[in-house]
């Protein structure tokens, strides 16, 4: 078991191992408290002001909550809606440090996994830097950008925002509600009282409602071929053939959890990896037939073939209406009190 799988079981346990670690919250929870203190004191100061509208797909807890095919599904939304989304990024674990601009020619390892991916999926421009600010800055001087969607940063306080959109697992919910490393949080769960918007990817999540809380399916809709991306497969498929299930992502057990239930028996084998893994060609050479994520897919067709039986999962998130209703309103008032 690695390190990052011995975590998440004792965050998302009883009583883990890592309750051993409760002294050093003597030290995490005054810092995080600090740092949110500060922002709320001098937000206008010391916080970046986009003269665009901000808006923040994030999570308080380590792991994957769904911020991806939330940012997908927001910037397709946007654009039927007539804006210029614009999308900002870490890009984790890639090559450079520099400012970029993701292009139909960038690599996984240029700008990232889940930036690439973005690009592709969203069809909007994406912008990658380890400091968010430069990254908005980036996509201002594109004059047709209107909108701004910032995937994760909801701790990086040096970015104001307008809105904010908070992930949470709906399986796993806030784990053991501890901070790091105790457990998974990454700020109080008193944090989500303060969000615009709450969601989780599937059902209710293990949580106390709140009113700004909602949720939606991930739909699978196809297969594709990890090379060539005009070979599709039903969905049929995952339960007519033998499939090997592969994953680098912060939360591989929902993944395989959504494939099951569209089919995949319950006893196929899988190989999970850390998240943002850096796939070699000789992590997959002794597996036959492979299902593996999207983000997953951009890191591994570089090395992949057309003979090889590699494929990946095409999936959407449907946005309740309640939700697009209400962030319609609240982006047309940001965009009033921000002329």
């Amino acid at each position: 078991m690695s390190l990052e799988q011995s975590l998440s079981r004792s965050w998302y346990g009883s009583y883990g191992w890592t309750w051993a670690l409760a002294p050093l919250l003597l030290l995490t929870v005054p810092v995080v408290k600090c740092k949110r203190q500060n922002y709320l004191a001098h937000r206008l100061s010391s916080s970046y002001q986009s003269a665009l509208p901000v808006i923040i797909v994030g999570n308080i807890t380590v792991g994957g909550t769904g911020k991806s095919p939330m940012v997908i599904a927001l910037a397709d939304w946007l654009k039927r809606q007539g804006y210029s989304p614009g999308i900002v990024t870490r890009g984790h674990k890639r090559s450079s440090d520099e400012v970029m601009l993701v292009s139909q020619s960038s690599s996984a390892a240029d700008v990232g996994d889940e930036p690439l991916m973005l690009f592709r999926r969203a069809g909007c421009p994406v912008a990658v830097s380890a400091k968010r600010v430069q990254a908005i800055q980036a996509l201002e001087q594109l004059e047709y950008v209107d909108v701004i969607i910032s995937d994760d940063g909801l701790q990086h306080y040096a970015m104001d925002r307008d809105i904010e959109i908070v992930m949470v697992d709906a399986k796993r919910g806030l784990g053991n509600n501890m901070l790091l490393p105790v457990g998974p949080l990454r700020e109080p769960a008193s944090r989500l009282n303060h969000a615009d918007y709450i969601f989780t990817i599937g059902d209710q999540p293990k949580l106390d409602i709140l009113p700004h809380y909602y949720y939606g399916k991930l739909a699978l809709n196809r297969l594709v071929h990890v090379k060539d991306k005009d070979r599709t497969r039903a969905l049929t498929d995952l339960e007519s053939r033998s499939w090997t299930v592969v994953a680098g992502i912060g939360n591989p057990a929902r993944f395989l959890d959504s494939l099951v239930s569209y089919g995949l028996p319950h006893n196929s084998p899988s190989h999970f990896f850390s998240d943002h893994h850096h796939f070699l060609h000789s992590d997959l050479a002794a597996l036959k037939t492979i299902i593996m994520t999207e983000k997953d897919a951009v890191k591994v067709e570089g090395f992949a073939s057309s003979e090889d039986d590699w494929w990946y999962v095409a999936a959407e998130l449907e946005l309740p209406l309640e939700l697009t209703c209400q962030l319609d309103e609240q982006i047309k008032q940001v965009i009033k009190q921000k002329k």
